[in-house]
């Protein structure tokens, strides 16, 4: 599988494209205004500890309190089946690692089993694991990089090895083990100089774990239209992979370099209510706040043959766009997809596999449950950062994220009956109201029999008037009585 990779840097945001045979499947970001946390090492201080839910609240100097649950602790012997309120106690001190990102009202999520990820290996100090990547296929190589691990492995340290691996020199993961274990030393010095809250360790920029993770020989090119970059980047590959070095390429073009290859074209699909698929179906991506459920459909796709062929091959073609496009969103946690019923087990089948084989290709670690007799699968995946839509989208002003929005009609008729509400209890004889466009034009239509009677019933002047900087279906009530309308009125002029 061949690997492009595509970097546009600008002084407020960068923002790179990871594809695979011609097609996006990732997208990262990293904006000049946050602070990326995932990986990151802090120096924290227990503020509270939680029996009841044997959780802990850690103070790692952020707004919010990071959360800390038990099975993320790692224990020794002597801390086995014990309560967290055994374990730890409000004021101590303790080395923790950002697991999550902070995600709407939650803070970051921590853990003490620290991981610290290197070109070929991942150090765990205080374990005592040896793992192999999965997506090494041969048993026998597997086999030899576990027995090397095992010889120069240092004491209370886990290794596990990654993919990248596959191949390499003896010598090369040592030198990788060496180094990752130099960086702990540091860490741990640190962390003995300075007072807490603090950080430690701050992970890599985007561009460097992006090539230190993604990177291999399956590289075609990277693009990155940034001179500076350029730069840096070709001497970060020099030091790790001096062979790919020459895959770096400068984009000089005046151009916007996601514009030249199509990716802000694929970005916004990558944010849609609805994904088209080729024959003419169509998947729906909705959103609650347990899970993502996503529905198939065939659309305008009628098929050729009978009914369970046309299904069949719909729902072939949704699996595997809905593991690129849970990939291109970056969704975590649980994903419930409800594909077209199919009747046959056979079929059943072949779209699973269909869907497990193009999941494999993800990064992250995700689960799918075997399809049950209404077509519904079940799968999680791991939530490590914020989603696509978090990053680049916020909650509707009007519908405050529901999806969905009062039509103009109820919107009016809310006001109006507020209108009367107010005349019915107020002494004052003016009232002032400002609306959206939208609610202006209804209120100058169907609602203007409505006004006129009650300035007719309660004998108030209603002052009311346009405001193109509300949203449409907005309103505001601005005074009750001629002098706050007078004012309020002048004021919003």
């Amino acid at each position: 599988m061949k690997k492009d990779i595509i970097i546009d840097m600008s002084e407020v945001e960068v923002r790179a494209a990871l594809l695979e045979n011609g097609r996006v499947v990732e997208f990262f970001f990293e904006r000049s205004t946050e602070n990326r946390l995932a990986g990151n090492i802090f120096k924290g201080i227990v503020e509270n500890v939680l029996p009841g839910i044997q959780s802990a609240f850690v103070n790692t100097g952020f707004d919010k309190n990071a959360f800390l649950f038990i099975g993320d602790i790692l224990f020794d012997e002597k801390g086995k089946n014990k309560s967290i309120d055994q374990i730890l106690h409000t004021g101590k001190e303790i080395v923790v690692q950002v697991a999550k990102e902070p995600m709407g009202t939650k803070g970051a999520r921590v853990t003490t089993k620290i991981s610290l990820p290197g070109r070929y290996v991942v150090l765990m100090p205080g374990m005592n694991s040896i793992g192999v990547s999965h997506r090494i296929s041969s048993s026998e190589e597997r086999e030899k990089l576990k027995k090397l691990v095992e010889k120069i492995k240092p004491d209370h340290m886990g290794v596990i090895v990654r993919t990248v691996a596959e191949g390499k020199s003896n010598e090369e993961i040592k030198e990788d083990i060496e180094s990752l274990v130099r960086l702990w030393n540091r860490i741990m010095k640190k962390a003995e100089l300075i007072s807490a809250p603090a950080m430690l360790y701050e992970e890599a920029s985007l561009i460097y774990t992006l090539v230190r993770d993604v990177v291999d020989d399956s590289l075609g090119e990277i693009w990155i239209n940034s001179y500076f970059g350029f730069q840096k980047l070709k001497d970060f590959v020099e030091s790790i992979i001096p062979r790919l070095t020459n895959r770096i390429r400068f984009f000089e073009r005046k151009e916007n370099i996601f514009d030249h290859f199509n990716l802000n074209r694929e970005l916004e699909k990558a944010m849609s209510h609805k994904v088209w698929l080729r024959s003419g179906g169509y998947l729906v991506f909705d959103r609650t706040e347990a899970m993502t459920v996503v529905d198939v459909n065939t659309g305008k796709y009628i098929g050729k043959k009978d009914l369970q062929e046309t299904i069949l091959k719909t729902n072939l073609e949704a699996a595997e766009e809905i593991a690129r496009q849970v990939r291109l969103r970056d969704i975590g946690g649980i994903i419930l997809i409800d594909f077209i019923d199919m009747g046959k087990k056979e079929h059943q089948k072949q779209v699973i596999n269909t869907f497990e084989q193009f999941l494999s290709h993800d990064r992250t670690r995700s689960s799918v449950v075997q399809m049950s007799e209404l077509g519904l699968v079940e799968m999680t995946r791991k939530r490590v950062r914020k989603n696509l839509d978090a990053i680049l989208c916020e909650p509707c002003s009007c519908c405050q994220g529901d999806g969905r929005v009062l039509s103009l009609e109820t919107t009016a008729i809310h006001l109006m009956r507020k209108i009367e509400e107010i005349c019915r209890n107020s002494f004052s004889t003016t009232i002032a109201f400002v609306v959206g466009e939208e609610l202006g034009g209804y209120l100058k239509n169907s609602g203007e029999i409505f006004l006129t009677n009650l300035k007719k019933i309660y004998g108030k002047e209603l002052a009311w008037k346009i405001d193109t900087v509300l949203p449409p279906r907005r309103y505001t009530i601005l005074g009750v009585g001629e002098s706050d309308v007078k004012e309020s009125l002048k004021k919003s002029s």
